[in-house]
């Protein structure tokens, strides 16, 4: 009664749950212990029973064993499970226990499989085969633990295949991965397809400097060919650089800019250009955009954002500056709150004679400082040719409706400006909140650069990116702060150097990137370095020599044509559906280890790698088994069969065995019938195509294999009978 009690108590320790006892001798288990939280009901208790079997879960039974007790009841709880699954390091392995498979996710067991663990045995290496693997992203420093482990048997020559079949899969499964997304997404020649897959590893190289992995240069790659729509080459520079300026500008989407770039006439080797150490690519687009919004002093994701939704307007519209001038009226147009499509629909009322003369002579009635927007010729040549001008007509316009309140240290509208912004509003297709809220900020701007009329060499663009920054301070001046100093200093104040420490100009691709360095990011630089590089060995494993474009093929295609799982008559079975024979025959004849030809790939592919010697000495294993009821094994015309072990006769050297020629090659000669040696001595004459040869026979022998010296001897013998 004691020891009933001792189990109880260990039930109820590990399940935290009151136990009870039930009977289930229909399943072999005439009593067995239980608890409300793992089997509150009757078919519970029968899952814990398929899933633990007959001696119920193993930690209970090595505990009550532990304990002194002999013949343990079979207790069935999850706790030995749940105890793996809270160690954090094992979050996503999987794991069995008894007959319970399961995987840990956040912390808890979920069953995988309810009455079986991992294949063994005749299913192990199809199971390995079958596996899935892709998408395979990159490697992770487990995975390369496992590669090191592999690389180690490798080199010393302790390869097993079947083991290390997991491994080398995995491998694979980094290139399999972008050359099936290639074919399925994009679709290219073969020849294309290896190419691609070979530049985007060679950009991986320098790229992994920046911590950016293949796979992310071929998501980069992958969205500019579907935004563009056509399957461009684009060159592994480009790809490297808006990859990197996906990673570090937020608002970059490399996908929309090269179908806006391609759209406006732009190659994206002008377009984008390649990424750089030093001060950057300054004669590509690109580039004038990012220096433009940081020269304005815009939030740059916003402002890539706006960009690319306008840089079709270039198409449509003249810019003096080309896509430099968009960014421009972009990057003002944020800074004062007048959207580019206000604009550009005010312009398309230009381009009509009448509707730029109509415009004209309403904003002449409005009154007000109108400027240019009451010239229709101005108006019209503005539209076509200079949007950007258009945009600063607007600007000033609006802020000579603004002025300044010194009692209240702020900008304020007048009530008869108010009527006058109103109506203006009217006219441009504008509400008049949107327009008297860019008023106000475009007489702000116009302040600061009144106060810095007077300092020597600051230039406009200069002046854009301060009053971008600039805000009022209580004497009524405008003030930016000033990081070395820490304090706001008057613009009308500021020294060549305060400028300069605000500006943001010439950094280069690399510069931007060190801002966000971190200490994760570095250890990734080495994880990108080390994935490439067995990027690269991968596909150095599938070359063949002499290969035609069409015949190139990776190393996992090549695995993939030689694997052979089952054979004709296991397949007939399925064919029939007799699953039952099926089972019972893949049982009884499992594949022969991994298959010649298979195997005979995997080593030449190994080789090609350049991790093992083209004499590595590696045996194929199970080269050559037969077992009763397989298949016919096929073999070449003239192949020379060797069976069975210890060929060599336990001397050693198989050449040892020649001494002994004259006693394997027999004849029968005279009358007698008596068993005579037959002597090899002599040369022959070897004739054809007009040339002739002549050999040694002895030295022929001396490099004869033992298997070669059987069939030597069985010829030899047949031939004199």
């Amino acid at each position: 009664m004691f020891k009933f009690l001792k189990q109880l108590f260990i039930e109820h320790i590990l399940s935290g749950a009151k136990p009870y006892i039930a009977f289930h001798p229909e399943l072999g288990v005439p009593i067995g212990i239980f608890n409300y939280k793992d089997e509150p009901d009757y078919q519970s208790r029968v899952n814990s029973i398929k899933m633990y079997g007959v001696k119920g879960n193993p930690l209970s039974y090595k505990l009550a064993k532990n304990l002194g007790i002999t013949n343990p009841i079979p207790s069935y709880n999850r706790a030995a499970a749940e105890a793996y699954c809270n160690i954090a390091a094992n979050d996503g392995n999987e794991m069995t226990i008894g007959r319970y498979h399961f995987i840990c996710v956040g912390g808890s067991p979920h069953e995988l499989t309810s009455s079986s663990g991992p294949a063994t045995g005749a299913f192990k290496y199809a199971e390995k085969a079958g596996k899935t693997r892709t998408p395979n992203e990159g490697v992770d420093w487990g995975d390369l633990e496992k590669m090191q482990e592999a690389f180690k048997d490798i080199a010393a020559g302790n390869v097993s295949l079947i083991d290390q079949m997991d491994v080398i899969l995995d491998m694979l499964a980094l290139e399999d991965t972008i050359r099936v997304d290639i074919s399925q997404s994009i679709g290219m020649s073969n020849k294309q397809l290896f190419d691609t897959i070979e530049e985007l590893n060679e950009a991986g190289v320098s790229s992994a400097k920046w911590a950016i992995t293949v796979d992310q240069l071929f998501n980069t790659f992958k969205a500019m060919t579907m935004e563009v729509g056509r399957k461009l080459r684009i060159p592994p520079e480009v790809t490297e650089r808006a990859a990197l300026l996906t990673k570090t500008l937020a608002g970059f989407d490399a996908g929309q800019f090269a179908a806006a770039f391609d759209t406006i006439g732009f190659s994206l080797n002008t377009a984008i250009g390649e990424a750089t150490d030093g001060i950057g690519d300054s004669n590509t687009a690109m580039t004038d955009i990012i220096d433009t919004g940081r020269q304005f002093g815009v939030v740059m994701e916003k402002f890539m954002g706006n960009v690319v939704k306008d840089l079709k307007l270039v198409n449509t519209y003249g810019f003096e500056r080309g896509v430099e001038g968009l960014a421009r009226m972009v990057a003002r147009g944020q800074s004062l709150g007048l959207e580019m499509s206000t604009v550009s629909s005010l312009a398309d009322k230009f381009f009509d004679p009448e509707g730029a003369i109509d415009f004209a002579a309403r904003m002449q009635v409005i009154g007000g400082a109108v400027g240019d927007l009451a010239d229709p010729f101005k108006l019209m040549y503005m539209a076509t040719n200079d949007l950007e001008g258009l945009q600063t007509a607007i600007m000033d316009t609006a802020a000579a409706a603004v002025t300044f309140d010194e009692d209240k240290n702020k900008f304020v509208i007048s009530p008869e400006s108010r009527r006058q912004l109103k109506d203006m509003a009217e006219a441009m297709g504008m509400s008049y909140q949107d327009l008297a809220d860019h008023a106000v900020k475009a007489a702000r701007r116009a302040e600061v650069f009144s106060e810095m009329k007077f300092l020597d060499n600051v230039s406009d663009d200069d002046k854009e990116l301060i009053s971008s920054m600039a805000q009022m301070g209580e004497g009524g001046e405008m003030q930016v702060k000033i990081p070395s100093i820490d304090k706001m200093v008057d613009v009308d104040r500021l020294t060549p150097e305060q400028i300069e420490e605000l500006k943001q100009l010439n950094l280069s691709d690399q510069e931007f990137y060190e801002q966000q360095l971190t200490v994760a990011e570095k250890a990734n630089q080495y994880l990108a370095t080390i994935d490439t590089g067995i990027r690269k060995m991968v596909r150095k494993g599938g070359d063949q020599e002499g290969a035609g474009d069409m015949a190139m093929a990776s190393l996992s295609q090549q695995l993939g044509e030689s694997m052979e799982l089952l054979t004709t008559e296991q397949l007939d079975l399925i064919a029939k559906g007799d699953m039952k024979g099926f089972l019972a025959n893949f049982e009884a004849h499992p594949p022969a280890g991994i298959g010649d030809k298979a195997a005979q790939t995997i080593l030449d592919g190994l080789q090609n790698m350049g991790m093992i010697s083209p004499n590595h000495g590696i045996v194929i294993e199970d080269d050559f088994i037969l077992r009763p009821g397989m298949a016919p094994v096929s073999f070449n015309e003239d192949d020379i069969i060797l069976g069975g072990t210890n060929l060599d006769g336990g001397q050693g050297d198989i050449t040892n065995s020649i001494n002994n020629v004259n006693n394997s090659v027999t004849t029968t000669t005279g009358g007698g019938g008596a068993r005579k040696p037959l002597e090899l001595t002599g040369t022959l004459t070897v004739k054809g195509e007009g040339e002739s040869a002549t050999i040694n026979v002895k030295r022929l022998l001396a490099q004869l294999s033992s298997g070669d010296l059987q069939n030597l001897s069985i010829m030899l013998s047949n031939a004199t009978t």
